[in-house]
């Protein structure tokens, strides 16, 4: 991965501020008033996690692979990220994107809490993604 400037930092710092939001809100399961403080505070925290996410990818497929603007459509961009070994599957991503939309454009306290559910799995593939970016460093 010579010559190319990429800040993973701050993707892993995105990652670890939703972990933390998300620890606190399994602790705070027994109270209603914490649980919803903080989940509303994981949704956002995914929100952002996810968007750097792909922003990163998105730029290391242009620099590091030559792709140009036009072949970087999201879906192509977790299709690269699972050939190119950053994820075991696009599919997750796609529905990662898909939730993201659902939160980000339109609020729903419904749509809110269904998104907590993946977010285990959301932490478990951006800690994937950054093993593989350690590897490559």
């Amino acid at each position: 991965m010579e010559n190319i400037e990429l800040d993973i930092e701050v993707l892993r710092k995105a990652q670890e501020s939703l972990v933390k939001a998300y620890n606190t809100f399994e602790d705070g399961a027994d109270n209603p008033d914490i649980c919803d403080m903080f989940a509303d505070s994981c949704v956002k925290r995914f929100e952002y996690t996810f968007e750097t996410a792909w922003k990163i990818m998105k730029k290391y497929f242009k620099l590091q692979y030559g792709k140009k603007e036009d072949e970087l459509t999201m879906n192509n961009i977790f299709r690269f990220m699972e050939g190119y070994g950053f994820t075991d599957s696009w599919l997750k991503w796609k529905e990662y994107y898909k939730e993201r939309n659902n939160t980000a454009h339109e609020y729903n306290l419904e749509k809110s809490r269904r998104l907590i559910n993946i977010i285990p799995n959301f932490i478990q593939d951006v800690n994937f993604l950054l093993e593989k970016w350690d590897s490559i460093a």
